[in-house]
């Protein structure tokens, strides 16, 4: 840069000196780092060039090293009774910003986890030239347990600070559920499903006007079992897996139960050691519904059967009487001891 008399600043001092004075030319260089704003940022050094001059004050060569918020190198020179002074101001600035910190613009979503773009801004200090400015930005990607964002701030003289990470934790993927699905028997029903490897967190839900929590744990299960059930009857289930972000995944089942099943019925009475068979007859009411000859001082009766040319069922909760007595010989000989054993009993369901 150099630094020379105005026009103006000539004619004042030639008409302020006698009238066959001639005025010393004064011109300056100054050299150094250029930065912002008319700062240096490195030494500076200036250097006077003189012309006519017989005497001089303070032209010497100066090199300032120092931070110096302004400070006016003047040079005077005489010729004769003639004065001329020059000055040249420098402001050097050699010092980064410090005491750099950032910080985001809300608290995490979930525990030390952002689920969403969090802006966040960079702010320091400094001492000399001011904070001209500091890095924002909005962070948004990619997913990570420990992203490292970075930003800076910038001087007025352009001098920058080391870059500083703002460590966050950031995840907006839910995980991964599959394989959601329920095998149900008349009261009971199993759920399964399979997690992704980020899953926390695991809840099973059976839905309806009074919702039932049948898990809420670690996802490292996979199955869950509810017990509670009516037979022939439709239920959903969701099961919902979190990560550690609170991120969740929901996906759904539903599944019907098959009617309830009919206890078996089994009747037994006292063995005759003579008889060849026996007879049961099973009543419904006032109406014969089955007629057996077993070998054996037992029966088993099935849930359905065929009799007199018709199909009998067991009805739930209808009650049943029987019969049993003692064959001997050919069954064609209709030959019957008295009655063995008979009862009553309720057809249940499991």
């Amino acid at each position: 840069m150099r630094r020379v008399l105005t026009a103006t600043l000539v004619a004042a001092l030639l008409t302020a000196a006698p009238a066959l004075a001639t005025l010393p030319i004064i011109d300056s260089t100054v050299t150094g780092p250029a930065g912002d704003n008319g700062w240096y940022v490195g030494p500076v050094t200036v250097k006077w060039t003189l012309l006519n001059e017989t005497a001089s004050l303070g032209c010497d060569t100066q090199t300032l090293t120092a931070d110096t918020a302004g400070t006016e190198i003047m040079c005077t020179a005489w010729n004769g009774a003639a004065q001329v002074t020059a000055s040249v101001p420098v402001r050097i600035d050699q010092t980064a910003p410090a005491g750099v910190t950032a910080a985001a613009a809300r608290a995490p979503d979930a525990g030390s986890w952002f689920t969403a773009p969090v802006a966040i801004a960079w702010s320091g200090k400094d001492a000399l030239s001011g904070i001209a400015s500091c890095t924002t930005l909005t962070y948004a990607g990619p997913d990570a347990a420990g992203a490292s964002p970075t930003g800076t701030c910038r001087d007025l003289a352009g001098n920058v600070s080391a870059p500083l990470v703002f460590a966050l934790n950031y995840d907006t993927t839910p995980p991964a559920l599959d394989g959601v699905a329920v095998t149900a028997a008349t009261r009971r029903a199993d759920i399964h499903w399979s997690a992704g490897a980020d899953a926390v967190r695991v809840t099973v839900v059976r839905d309806g006007t009074a919702p039932r929590t049948l898990a809420d744990g670690p996802a490292t299960s996979g199955s869950a079992a509810d017990s509670e059930l009516a037979p022939a009857s439709t239920y959903t289930w969701t099961v919902t897996a979190f990560d550690a972000a609170g991120n969740a995944t929901v996906r759904s089942a539903t599944a019907t139960t098959p009617p309830a099943a009919l206890q078996p019925v089994r009747l037994r009475w006292r063995s005759v050691r003579a008889a060849d068979y026996y007879n049961v007859q099973v009543f419904r009411g006032k109406r014969k519904v089955l007629s057996a000859w077993p070998e054996h001082p037992r029966f088993r009766l099935a849930r359905s059967w065929r009799f007199h040319g018709r199909t009998h069922r067991l009805t739930a909760g209808a009650t049943y009487r029987w019969y049993a007595w003692a064959g001997f010989g050919a069954r064609s000989a209709h030959r019957y001891g008295p009655l063995l054993a008979h009862g009553r009993f309720r057809a249940k369901t499991d």
